[in-house]
């Protein structure tokens, strides 16, 4: 994430603005660059999801230190499993759905006896969720076997991160959706919003890692993957 040069250029540019006598025109041009640093943090949030995936195919780790919930939302995922069950629903149809699990169990079988698993598409991974919310991000990273992705960045960061994107989210929903810069909102505000972005995404990098490095990879492995 680039977000000190989002500080280098917004900082002459906010200074002209005031300048020219238009605190309220200086405090849009920081909402607007406020909204482009937070769709940096979007990227990142695709970013990791990518390289995570990408760790565990490129390590080829035994198939029991897959992490659970990850292997459980590739099954869900992959196999349809959701769709399946809602027909079942629909029309009780017992030995069709028997025979759906049937064949997901023998996938895993195979997979267990050495058997080559499809790719892990971050695309299926991120489906809904990819937008940072305090509500998206715990589902998301469930998915990729992180159960408890709060504890893990506020331990890491020493932080209260769901309040921290809680806070980050709502300024960029206000400015983004609603076209409301909070009143007086200068540089210095700008600057710490930044700095809060930057100490969450370092955080949730370390929190991560975590779950990772050991269980499934080594440290190595996942430094590699992760540059």
């Amino acid at each position: 994430m680039q977000l000190h040069q989002v500080l280098i250029d917004v900082t002459p540019l906010h200074r002209t603005a005031l300048r020219a006598g238009t605190s309220g025109g200086a405090s849009r041009l920081l909402g607007a660059y406020y909204v482009f640093a937070f769709g940096q943090l979007e990227a990142y949030i695709k970013t990791i999801v990518e390289d995570i995936l990408g760790a565990i195919s490129g390590s080829t780790p035994a198939f029991d230190k897959w992490p659970d919930l990850l292997l459980g939302y590739f099954l869900h995922k992959g196999e349809d499993l959701g769709n399946a069950y809602r027909k079942f629903g629909h029309n009780e149809d017992e030995g069709a759905i028997l025979e759906f699990v049937a064949r997901s169990a023998r996938k895993v079988v195979e997979w267990e006896s050495g058997g080559t698993m499809p790719g892990l598409q971050p695309a299926a991974f991120l489906d809904k969720k990819k937008y940072p919310s305090a509500r998206n991000l715990p589902q998301l990273f469930k998915r990729l076997g992180v159960k408890r992705i709060w504890a893990n960045i506020n331990a890491a960061g020493k932080m209260n991160g769901e309040w921290i994107l809680t806070s980050l989210n709502d300024l960029r929903t206000n400015i983004a959706h609603e076209g409301k810069v909070p009143i007086g909102f200068g540089l210095v505000d700008f600057r710490n919003s930044l700095g809060q972005m930057r100490r969450f995404v370092v955080a949730l990098d370390r929190g991560v890692s975590r779950e990772f490095c050991g269980p499934v990879m080594s440290r190595k492995t996942w430094n590699i993957a992760m540059s």
